[in-house]
């Protein structure tokens, strides 16, 4: 085994009142072995570091690394230690962990080596795939876009130094140290996790060609700038369009976007047009047009049609728009009103209360309730055309459904040329409308959503298989989507038990005669919610940003190999918990997870990331009977169980208090 050691003089500042020249030094030893790939099995070369301070050297070493001043890179591209300089800074920052008086111990540290020469397929991807990983404090990736990454055979590793190695290091990973582990056998046990996490093609032998991509955005700034850094990251140039004044077209942005185009986002016939028309005014060359929102799907697509580009189908994209032609597809019974309908005439003997009032082409669960007679049926569909929700002003059709009782289930499906690349399936815990004739409220969104599904596995089947089929007869082919069902007759059901909300097995004499079967609730041609995003990535290692980027670029190898999801399985069970307002007013309180930081540290290790909606001095609107505010969610994660992580979410939720004035 190769293996060898070098000392470090680490530099640092000796406090915020330091003057010239003045710099603590010490010196850490660093010792390395090499990780030998076992042919065929391994897709990456590793080498072990192992960082302490060492106390009784001073002086001259083989390497002198600076805190702050590290050497930039230089401006050239092209020469293959390039990433040396990424490297070192990361050892350093590692040797200063080791250093530190707060903690000084020796750190473990793992470099990863492509297996081969070739070219990343994204810049990042080490940190995306160990998102989560048990025992990492950090992970960085060293390489840029499109570079060519060369390998360091073990016979070479045999007479190379640390430098030498880090020139050709792809990126780096420290763990946390763990003071009842021996470091070394820490890093041994990580290869398995690595193995598992870094089982998709994530290298390739052709060069990244440099894509264009147009984005027509309107979404919150978080949501656009992860989306703009992971496209940094697959190397494609984006243009932006939307508003004037949008936060994007102030020149300190410039290295999230190529170029920001102003332009009208009013939602109506000439929409299209206004797409095409900022197109055509701009001397450049674009290979793809895209949206994410459900409102901009189509219109993105038609003016993509003006262009020339390639798009999704338009008579696809037109049903989605329309939640009665999408049951009408899937086989689901439903009826459809119009303004001056007869409702009580038209609907009678349809179906059996209660039933599902909805707009069309509603969204976000607006507008939808469930009515238990005659009565309740005629003000639902009248409240729907009085139409009460600004940006569903286009709203010119009700849907009247049978309600049906099952688990529903949010399905993101991953689909190239029809055939499915990756599908995740969620629990969409009950809701308020859920609720029995007479409850307080009749909101019908989202409590709570807990990844994987806990239906049966032939259940699971049936959703995919059931699902897939109403895609491409709705004629969706190569895309993500988000779709929404329930389980009719379904072998599960939810109950509380010790205290816990959760989806179990009924009892014997309670299961259904009939096969389950899916009832469509709603198809949407887009990526589904940040909150899924980052469930998936944390669960399965799969970013739908990337998938959604690449597709629409046409750019099936790299969609194809970042759609794989990690060897085993969901590494985890992950719930977005929703924080939701019981009153209006003036908020009062700090961020949810920040504050959850400082009161309960012990609690805040288990939320990965999280979103505030509002925030303080915000006024927040009062709830009714048919809406009730978001205020922020949390995606809560445990490796241990299901059961351990509706607890843990329970517990964070009964900490979080709010305040209004």
């Amino acid at each position: 085994m190769a293996e060898g050691s070098t000392s470090l003089v680490v530099q640092t500042p000796d406090g915020p009142g330091m003057v010239d020249n003045e710099w603590k030094t010490s010196t850490t030893r660093v010792s390395w072995t090499l990780t030998r790939p076992a042919p065929l099995k391994k897709s990456f070369t590793s080498v072990n570091v192992i960082i302490e301070l060492d106390t009784g050297k001073q002086g001259s070493s083989s390497i002198v690394a600076a805190q702050p001043a590290l050497p930039q890179p230089p401006s050239h591209g092209g020469h293959i230690s390039d990433q040396s300089f990424s490297a070192m800074d990361f050892i350093v920052e590692c040797c200063l962990a080791s250093s530190s008086p707060a903690s000084r111990c020796q750190r473990a540290v793992k470099l990863i080596l492509p297996p081969r020469d070739g070219y990343m397929i994204r810049s990042n991807a080490l940190e995306k795939r160990l998102v989560g990983c048990p025992g990492v404090e950090t992970s960085r990736s060293f390489c840029r876009p499109r570079q060519y990454l060369r390998c360091l055979n073990v016979e070479q590793i045999e007479w190379v130094g640390l430098l030498q190695i880090l020139g050709y290091a792809i990126g780096g990973i420290m763990l946390r140290h763990n003071s009842g582990k021996n470091p070394l056998s820490a890093l041994v046990a990580l290869d398995s996790e690595l193995e598992n996490r870094l089982s998709c093609t994530w290298m390739t032998d052709t060069p990244i060609p440099r894509l264009s991509l147009v984005l027509v955005d309107d979404r919150p700034r978080e949501s656009t700038e992860l989306l703009l850094r992971t496209a940094e990251a697959l190397e494609i140039q984006m243009y932006v369009l939307d508003e004037p004044g949008h936060w994007l077209q102030a020149p300190g942005h410039g290295f999230l976007r190529h170029q920001f185009l102003a332009l009208d986002m009013t939602s109506d016939d000439n929409f299209p047009y206004r797409i095409f028309q900022a197109l055509s005014g701009q001397e450049i060359h674009i290979h793809g047009l895209t949206s994410n929102l459900d409102w901009l799907t189509y219109p993105t697509a038609e003016a993509a049609a003006f262009t020339g580009l390639p798009h999704e189908d338009l008579k696809a994209l037109d049903i989605c728009r329309d939640k009665y032609r999408q049951r009408i597809i899937s086989g689901d019974p439903a009826l459809q009103l119009r303004k001056g309908d007869d409702t009580r005439s038209i609907v009678n003997g349809s179906f059996d209360f209660p039933m599902v009032v909805k707009p069309s082409g509603g969204l976000n669960s607006e507008g939808v309730s469930k009515v238990f007679s005659p009565d309740e049926l005629e003000i639902a569909v009248d409240r729907v055309f009085a139409s009460q929700y600004d940006h569903m002003s286009h709203v010119n059709a009700v849907n009247v459904e049978e309600y049906c009782a099952g688990p529903e289930v949010d399905v993101n499906f991953v689909l190239l040329d029809g055939e499915i690349l990756f599908v995740e399936i969620a629990d969409d815990f009950p809701k308020a409308g859920d609720g029995e004739q007479g409850a307080k409220s009749s909101v019908f969104k989202e409590s709570a959503m807990v990844y994987p599904t806990a239906l049966p596995d032939d259940e699971v089947k049936m959703l995919t298989t059931s699902l897939h089929e109403t895609l491409l007869n709705i004629g969706l082919r190569t895309g993500v989507y988000h779709v929404e069902a329930r389980v009719a007759n379904s072998k599960r059901q939810y109950l509380c038990r010790d205290g816990l909300l959760n989806l179990v097995d009924r009892s014997q004499e309670d299961l259904p005669t009939a096969e389950p079967s899916a009832v469509l609730i709603e198809v949407n041609a887009r990526l589904p919610g940040d909150m899924c995003r980052a469930a998936a990535l944390r669960a399965y290692g799969v970013d739908y940003n990337a998938l959604h980027l690449l597709l629409a670029l046409g750019d099936t190898e790299r969609a194809t190999a970042l759609a794989k999801p990690f060897l085993t399985g969901p590494q985890c069970h992950c719930e977005t918990l929703f924080i939701v307002a019981d009153r209006g007013g003036s908020l009062d309180s700090e961020d949810v997870h920040e504050t959850l930081k400082a009161e309960h540290p012990e609690l805040v290790m288990s939320v990965g990331e999280s979103y505030s909606f509002y925030k303080k001095g915000d006024v927040v609107p009062e709830p009714t009977a048919d809406s009730q505010p978001w205020i922020a969610w949390l995606l809560v994660f445990s490796r241990e169980s299901r059961k351990e992580l509706l607890r843990r979410a329970e517990e964070i939720r009964g900490k979080i208090v709010l305040r209004f004035v």
